[in-house]
């Protein structure tokens, strides 16, 4: 804004002119701003932020350069100390009236305002206050006191109508400088309160969230539990067929067996000895003698499996915790660390942190079983590598918060938002079912509870687990 403007709403004159040089040379500057800021206005360009504070801080500088010579001059002269005062105080306003424009909601606004009040100071403070320092000045070096001065100005005949509309100015003045202390105390209280708003409306809106995935996984979990109730149902019965053959096949096979031992004494003193090797060898009756009970065992290892998962699926459609005691999960959580110590490594530490734990009315063999999931579940995210699994516990308000919080690979959210998914795993095929987390999810919810995680992949998970204290 140091281009010369196109047009000059104010000419520089003699009634401009207090006879006090310093004083004037500045005045004339601050005539020349007003010029440039009413081409500004004129244009009707927006300014830009670096550009307006640029105006402002030049503007500000200008004033506390030009005020301390006004004010230096004004107690050098001996001026009476009324009108030291208030000249003080009006300069003091227009600092702040600068200030003020620094945080103007609308910065396309702030060239006219700017031009408005800088022309009503020029007309006002510099052709009345400034005018009647200068004339008290003059009298004092003529010989009046500093108080005779001040009253011969405040006395001399003027026209009623300027005197009025000059008064009316310096008090509208004096209110804008209010008003805007004022406006600025209330934005910042407005400001402070779109931010507090703003954070209980960010709240919401997580919580809103975090109800809208618990009910889905709810949801999920219901349709998972009626669908286990009818498969349970159905499996339980040939399972049952199967495992009570398989019981039997194994005694015909002891039996079978121990007869073909005793053919092979009989047969060695018999005259056909050699029919009977000969019928064995084609049987292949050794390999079948060492690989049958091998077979037997595989079969019923894989009916117990079976039996866990049929199991597991029953859980899925049982309401509530059959039973209840007031436990120390304290107690729980230690006993789920070292139930689970076998499946660690070498270098992969456990710590644990407790806080208040009071006992809570729980089921403790179903805790117990989520505890031992959660801690198993964050040793295996460690892989074959070092790393910690830090177990922290206690009361926050109202709940009691156990996390247990791992150094492993962490999750990415597509397998985040599926890992209470029923017979969802990560784990290489037949290292795991899939029914860990999914049942730990329900076993937490049927106690009154919550389950939240949060995990980086790369840097590890965080499972929290939220139960109500009563």
């Amino acid at each position: 804004m140091s281009h010369a403007p196109a047009f000059a709403p104010f000419v520089w004159a003699d009634y401009f002119e207090t006879g006090f040089g310093e004083v004037d040379s500045q005045h004339h500057r601050l005539v020349d701003l007003v010029n440039v800021l009413a081409q500004r206005a004129a244009s009707g360009a927006e300014i830009e932020p670096a550009e307006l504070a640029h105006v402002l801080d030049g503007l500000g500088r200008y004033a506390l350069h030009h005020f301390a010579t006004e004010e230096a001059l004004m107690e050098q002269g001996g001026l009476d100390p009324r009108h030291l005062r208030m000249h003080r105080q009006l300069h003091a306003d227009f600092v702040a009236q600068v200030e003020a424009m620094r945080h103007t909601a609308d910065p396309t606004r702030v060239v006219p305002v700017l031009y408005n009040f800088v022309t009503s100071w020029l007309t006002f403070h510099i052709l009345d206050t400034d005018k009647g320092m200068a004339r008290q000045l003059r009298a004092i070096q003529a010989g009046a006191t500093p108080a005779e001065a001040f009253e011969a100005e405040a006395g001399q005949g003027r026209d009623p109508g300027n005197v009025a509309l000059i008064g009316a100015v310096r008090r509208l003045l004096g209110l804008v400088a209010e008003r805007n202390n004022e406006l600025a105390l209330i934005n910042a209280s407005l400001e402070q309160r779109v931010a507090e708003r703003t954070a209980e409306l960010s709240a919401a809106n997580l919580d809103l969230r975090q109800a809208q995935q618990r009910l889905v996984e709810a949801d999920k979990m219901a349709a998972v539990g009626q669908l286990a109730a009818g498969v349970a149902h159905e499996i339980n019965n040939p399972v049952g067929f199967v495992t009570s053959n398989l019981s039997t096949l194994r005694c015909y096979a002891e039996r079978l067996l121990a007869l073909a031992e005793t053919a092979d004494r009989l047969a060695g003193t018999a005259a056909s000895s050699d029919d009977w090797q000969a019928a064995r060898a084609a049987a292949d009756f050794d390999f079948i003698r060492e690989d049958l009970p091998a077979l037997l065992d595989e079969s019923t290892r894989g009916l117990v499996r079976v039996a866990e998962i049929v199991q597991a699926l029953q859980g899925f459609a049982q309401a509530a915790p059959v039973e209840t005691s007031r436990v120390s999960l304290a107690k729980l959580l230690d006993a789920a660390i070292a139930a689970t110590a076998g499946s660690r490594r070498p270098g992969q530490q456990v710590t644990r942190n407790y806080g208040e734990m009071p006992a809570l009315p729980v089921n403790p063999t179903l805790i117990g079983e989520a505890f031992k999931a959660l801690i198993d579940n964050a040793g295996q995210a460690l892989g074959g590598s070092d790393g910690q699994v830090s177990i922290r516990a206690g009361r926050r308000g109202g709940e009691l918060q156990v996390e247990v919080e791992d150094t492993g690979c962490g999750m990415d959210e597509a397998t985040r938002s599926r890992i209470f998914d029923p017979y969802f795993t990560t784990r290489p095929v037949g290292q795991g079912r899939g029914l860990g987390l999914s049942s730990t999810y329900r076993i937490i919810h049927q106690h009154g509870g919550r389950i939240e995680v949060d995990s980086v992949p790369g840097k590890g998970s965080c499972f929290r687990v939220v139960l109500p204290l009563g």
